[in-house]
């Protein structure tokens, strides 16, 4: 089982770390776009589009390390101040309901990739294929549910 924990945290990190690329890429692009746009007067149109695609990908991929590091923004009093075996129970439940919601999300961003493949979906003022952005949510979804199995691992050692 500690196998397992250490490819899936290299998986998380290996995503938090393509996730802090493209921040840094959509970072320098916007940059660039408000100089071009304000000091150079040439704005560029594809500087926003990129941007949106770049910080989507972010998002999902960063998401399962700050599940990794416990740091999504959440109300823990009850938690925190609940005895043991009920803290334990709460945790479980917190790690199977993520299992199922991502389940949910990862079959639904299949199903959205699947269709935006078949219609050969092109953005507007690029023409990107928009299936490389919309693959996002179905690789993000299965990089939580890895985490989240970690998790349960890890209650399941004692370790919480």
């Amino acid at each position: 089982m500690r196998l397992l924990e250490r490819i899936i945290d290299k998986i998380t990190n290996l995503a938090a770390v393509i996730g802090g690329v493209f921040t840094g890429i959509m970072t320098l692009i916007v940059g660039y776009a408000v100089i071009a746009r304000y000091i150079f007067n040439r704005p560029i149109g594809w500087s926003e589009e990129i941007a949106v695609y770049l910080m989507v990908w972010a998002v999902f991929l960063g998401a399962a390390y700050t599940l990794k590091e416990d740091a999504h923004i959440g109300v823990d009093i009850l938690i925190t101040k609940a005895p043991v075996r009920v803290r334990r129970a709460l945790l479980l439940f917190h790690c199977l309901a993520g299992i199922l919601l991502m389940s949910i999300l990862l079959y639904h961003g299949i199903d959205m990739v699947a269709l935006t493949l078949k219609m050969g979906s092109r953005s507007i003022a690029i023409d990107f294929p928009l299936v490389l952005t919309h693959m996002a949510v179905p690789v993000g979804s299965a990089i939580l549910i890895l985490q989240f199995i970690s998790k349960l691992i890890s209650l399941a050692a004692g370790k919480h």
